[in-house]
């Protein structure tokens, strides 16, 4: 049984509402304009952060230092510090990470319509990039003047610290364009390079020169393998299914089959009416849509862009993506605090006001937001020690004695087995590049999907019908690659190693 406060969302003559009923008196917030209502919005999740991180978006600073969780909009670029890594996820499963002192711009980001409508541009740096190369909305990476595409499940890095870049595929099949120029296709074990004076001239090699980064891409990919083994059956007829935020739930709570309402998920420490879903994270500003909620725990991104949070008397706090699946907010164009029902005394969050009475943000002008609000009303979830709820022991959820779900098989992985992550090199400090040697690369010999007839290892070969033009002096980042200096990656005048 639910009880306590009641929060709903209205619809309705192109405009929307926040209702936060009680004792029957009803308080509207703000209403959007239509066009902003009506206009659909597509968003991509900067999964993990570790050391500084910036988020902007045209020239305005949204975050710095940016926080895990944190909804990516078109447009918005993400810039790691000398210490800096970040981790982006895709909604059809596929990744993106930025080693430090590294740039990417979301340049294009639009509804899945298949129209193509997703474009990420590597600005400066080291980005490594786990295509699922399959749909509609394929995923185009630029760099510089060349575009790479992937054809199913692939693994590639690109490297700009000596522009204009080189292209390494560690599994899987991509094809290169470079303008009107270049057309060339790409397999497992092959990396290229071109001359900086002729855009016409490249060399392909058999074998992939090691980073010391490898290491830390490929771990980051086991933690999300690990947290897929924990995937149960509630997420696979949703849509985005293949999304990897889905897998932070089953890893850190219980899904549970509740008649009449479908799918319920609880984090194992939401069991009593003191936790409140709201009570640890950040109001951060955004252009488009204001403040919106940027959760402190480390699964909170899927139960804060759609569906409905609720209190249950007797269970405590789940959450339900709805009947009909889970659509983000935005991609409707609005906002709104997605709470059912609380317990009673339960305060409902506060939205941050930007426009009256706040101070400059810091460095702003005057009435400017600021970026980020904290919230600090309880630890993050998992850090209080609680323990997982048993999932052999059933619970009563809205009156129903439910069970909860058990997890099925994990969805296919890349075989890691089959690299060279046996012979690992230590991940070096935070923004100090190692030197690269063979024991540093994570995609090794017979990774699958090598092209037939290649050697991963062997000695670099120029490609038949082109001449191999002189790699060209390390250079800096381009405008806005990142601060700071002697970071893994040349930036505004900090030094780096390059290969």
């Amino acid at each position: 049984m639910k009880s306590g406060w009641k929060v709903g969302v209205r619809l309705g003559a192109g405009v929307v509402g926040l209702a936060i009923l009680t004792a029957g008196t009803a308080v509207l917030a703000p209403r959007l304009r239509a066009d902003d209502a009506a206009a659909p919005a597509r968003a991509v999740r900067l999964s993990s952060v570790d050391g500084r991180v910036q988020i902007s978006q045209g020239n305005q600073m949204l975050a710095d230092p940016a926080v895990a969780n944190t909804p990516l909009f078109e447009g918005t670029q993400i810039v790691t510090m000398d210490d800096g890594r970040a981790e982006i996820q895709f909604e059809d499963g596929s990744v993106a990470r930025l080693s430090p002192n590294s740039a990417m711009t979301l340049s294009v980001l639009r509804p899945d319509d298949g129209s193509g409508g997703t474009q990420i541009s590597v600005d400066g740096g080291l980005g490594y990039f786990e295509l699922q190369g399959a749909g509609q909305n394929t995923i185009r990476v630029r760099y510089g003047e060349s575009v790479v595409t992937a054809s199913g499940f692939t693994v590639l890095r690109i490297d700009l610290d000596s522009p204009p870049g080189e292209l390494a595929i560690f599994s899987g099949n991509a094809h290169l364009e470079r303008g009107s120029a270049l057309s060339l296709d790409l397999h497992g074990g092959e990396s290229v390079t071109f001359s900086a004076s002729s855009p016409s001239q490249y060399n392909l090699a058999e074998t992939i020169e090691p980073d010391s980064w490898d290491t830390w891409n490929s771990d980051r990919d086991q933690v999300l393998t690990s947290e897929s083994a924990s995937r149960t059956a509630a997420t696979s007829g949703l849509p985005n299914s293949a999304n990897p935020a889905w897998s932070d739930l089953d890893a850190n709570g219980n899904w549970y089959d509740v008649p009449g309402q479908g799918y319920v998920w609880s984090p194992y420490d939401a069991a009593n009416a003191g936790w409140d879903p709201y009570g640890n994270g950040y109001w951060m500003w955004t252009p488009r849509f204001g403040y919106m909620w940027v959760s402190g725990d480390s699964w909170g991104y899927m139960p804060f862009n759609c569906g409905m949070w609720s209190f249950y008397s007797g269970f405590g706090w789940g959450w339900a993506p709805g009947m009909g699946g889970c659509s983000p907010w935005w991609g409707g164009g609005f906002y709104a605090i997605n709470v059912g029902y609380g317990p009673i005394g339960w305060i409902p969050p506060i939205r941050p006001r930007p426009h009256r009475g706040v101070p400059p943000a810091r460095g702003g002008a005057k009435n400017q937001p600021y970026p980020l609000v904290a919230v600090n009303k309880r630890p993050p979830s998992g850090s209080n020690g609680v323990q997982p709820r048993d999932r052999s022991v059933s619970a009563t959820i809205a009156g129903h004695v439910v069970m909860p779900l058990r997890p099925l098989s994990p969805r296919p992985q890349y075989d890691h087995s089959a690299s060279a992550y046996g012979n690992r090199t230590a991940l070096p400090a935070a923004g100090v590049r190692a030197p690269s040697g063979p024991a540093a690369h994570a995609y090794g010999p017979g990774a699958p999907g090598s092209h037939p007839g290649t050697t991963v290892g062997a000695k670099p070969a120029s490609h038949p019908a082109t001449s191999h033009a002189s790699a060209p002096p390390p250079a800096s980042h381009p405008s806005g690659g990142g601060g700071g200096g002697g970071g893994g990656h040349p930036s505004g005048g900090g030094g780096g190693a390059h290969h």
